[in-house]
C-alpha cells in the first residue's frame, strides 16, 4: 500500500481528509492568488484543496508538464470523475514527479457552493499531516492525454 492509499478510503462529498497537489516541496502551504480564465469564482487568494486525490495529482504534475512543452493546454475537473485532467502536450518527462499534501479537514476549509464540486478553499497557511512524492507514470491512467504519440 502506498502512503496515499490510507487517506483515500473516504466519501469525497463528506471527506475526512483534503489534498493539495504541487510540483514543489514545501513545509507549509500559503494562500496564493489563483487565476482562472474559465471560472472567475476560482480567482481568489487562498489555499485550494480537493477531496478527490486524482484532482490533486493533476495539480502535482500540471506545471512541470507546462514547463517542458512549447504547446500545452489543459482542463482539470473538480467533480470527482475521471479523467481528472485532459491535456495536450508533446512531451512528458519520464521521471515526472510532484507532491501531494494531505490535510485533516476542519471548519476553516470551505467547500465550493456547487453540489458536485470537490474543491475547497482555506484562507490561512496550512501544515500538512503528510507529504507524499508521486510519479506521473504511477497515475497516468487518471488523465486523458489528447495528443499522445502513436505507437509504431
Amino acid at each position: 500500500m502506498n502512503e496515499l492509499e490510507k487517506y483515500n478510503n473516504q466519501d469525497i462529498f463528506n471527506p475526512e481528509y483534503l489534498y493539495h497537489g504541487s510540483p514543489y516541496i514545501m513545509e507549509k502551504i500559503e494562500p496564493r492568488e489563483a487565476k482562472d480564465s474559465v471560472n472567475k469564482e476560482n480567482e481568489d487568494t487562498a489555499v485550494f484543496l480537493t477531496s478527490y486525490q486524482p484532482t490533486a495529482l493533476a495539480y502535482a504534475f500540471r506545471n512541470k508538464i507546462k514547463e517542458t512543452n512549447d504547446n500545452y493546454s489543459f482542463s482539470i475537473n473538480n467533480n470527482g470523475n475521471l479523467p481528472s485532467m485532459e491535456f495536450e502536450a508533446d512531451h512528458i518527462p519520464e521521471d515526472l514527479f510532484g507532491y501531494i499534501y494531505v490535510f485533516k479537514k476542519d471548519d476553516t476549509m470551505i467547500k465550493d457552493k456547487h453540489n458536485n464540486s470537490t474543491q475547497y478553499k482555506c484562507y490561512h497557511s496550512l501544515i500538512p499531516v503528510v507529504v507524499v512524492k508521486v510519479y506521473y507514470k504511477d497515475f497516468e491512467n487518471y488523465f486523458l492525454r489528447i495528443n499522445a504519440p502513436k505507437s509504431r
